[in-house]
């Protein structure tokens, strides 16, 4: 436990710091009018070890030792454990058959993972400072450790917004189709583009509404039989196992309580609603409004699903992960009016950090299903 704070704390740290560093240039940069340009040396470093955290871990996320399995598998010329997306096994097969350490592996698929996300947002280097810790210390991180496929397309989605505020079909279908190469899955996502770009959550009470109304009906199972209806939809998506296995994932639905991880994640977007009017207009030409819309169609469509089985779970992570910039917006916007709204930003930052620590808590002592607390492979790898 104490290596896993050690380590998450520093690469937090890290990050934050590099993002300031990096704001700061770009601050300066503007006021001087020249461009900044992405390369810039703490943006590598902030990616460099962003990925080599990555990539050295242990059993840092549900299915890595599975990934690690197929990896290790063709290295040593047997048949493939998984049989995935042309882009996944393209990147597999390359590197496991130069004879590159899996370490390596994993972590150039988290610096993509931060890569994309990064150069969303390369134009607003304001939330630098705070999309590193809010990926690290939220859900996120843990969430691209495990279904690291479907993570890379989700940041590759968040990354394609803007071709949908620039009215740029083609680049846009072509970043989603790149995308589908991880994730069959991302195809789905291509349907975002036609969807008229409005503010659906004006009202705030409204919305709290709609929050409650979700969390009820999460809570009910009356509609859960109607599922089977949607497996042919599961296959079409790349969710071939689930289609397979739907009626095993329905009867294993699993109650999950209100406890603190949870309440964290509910939170935050509850904050994310209440200044809502705020941010509209203090963010009304950036692409605000359309994270907020698809982070909480995500944060609705999470509460209802969220007592049934994992597996049910995963495709709302491609409209939960648009917390992040919201979130950063928010605690942008209650820095830069720090000196009335103080306790606010520390209770809000504060919440923001909670989620892993909580997470390492929670894990401690559960052996082989402790997949929070950091491990380094040297301790634990026996080749």
């Amino acid at each position: 436990m104490v290596q896993s704070f050690f380590v998450y704390g520093l690469l937090g740290l890290m990050l934050f710091l590099l993002g300031r560093i990096s704001y700061l240039r770009e601050k300066q940069s503007i006021q001087l009018h020249r461009k900044t340009s992405f390369w810039s040396w703490e943006i590598f470093i902030a990616l460099f070890l962003f990925a080599f955290v990555s990539g050295v871990r242990w059993n840092v996320g549900v299915d890595h030792l599975t990934y690690l399995s197929h990896y290790l598998r063709i290295q040593n010329g047997l048949n493939p454990y998984l049989d995935k997306e042309i882009g996944f096994e393209f990147i597999t097969n390359l590197f496991a058959q130069s004879g590159l350490h899996f370490s390596f592996y994993f972590g150039f698929f988290a610096f993509l993972q931060l890569f994309f996300i990064y150069y969303a947002f390369k134009d607003h280097r304001y939330l630098y400072p705070f999309l590193g810790i809010i990926i690290l210390f939220g859900p996120e991180y843990l969430n691209w450790m495990n279904g690291m496929r479907q993570m890379l397309s989700a940041t590759i989605f968040v990354f394609s917004i803007q071709f949908i505020q620039n009215r740029q079909f083609v680049k846009y279908v072509l970043t989603i189709l790149f995308a589908s190469l991880f994730h069959t899955s991302a195809l789905g996502l291509i349907i975002f583009y036609f969807i008229p770009q409005r503010d659906y959550f004006k009202s705030r009470i409204l919305t709290l509404f709609l929050v409650v109304f979700s969390l009820i009906l999460g809570s009910m199972d009356f509609w859960i039989d109607s599922l089977n209806q949607f497996s042919q939809l599961f296959n079409l998506l790349g969710y071939d196992w689930y289609s397979e296995n739907i009626n095993v994932l329905i009867e294993n639905n699993q109650v999950s309580n209100i406890g603190p991880r949870r309440l964290s994640l509910m939170l935050i977007p509850l904050l994310i609603i209440w200044f809502s009017p705020k941010l509209k207009v203090t963010y009304q030409n950036t692409f605000f409004l359309t994270y907020y819309n698809l982070a909480l169609f995500g944060f609705l469509l999470y509460n209802i699903v969220a007592n049934l089985n994992h597996g049910l779970i995963r495709p709302t992570t491609y409209l939960t992960i648009f917390i992040i910039p919201a979130t950063a917006y928010l605690l942008d916007y209650l820095r830069t009016n720090i000196n009335k709204m103080y306790p606010i930003y520390l209770i809000t930052f504060l919440i923001v950090l909670s989620y892993l620590p909580l997470s390492i808590f929670a894990d401690e002592g559960k052996g082989k299903a402790d997949y929070s607390n950091y491990k380094f492979y040297w301790d634990n790898y026996d080749k």
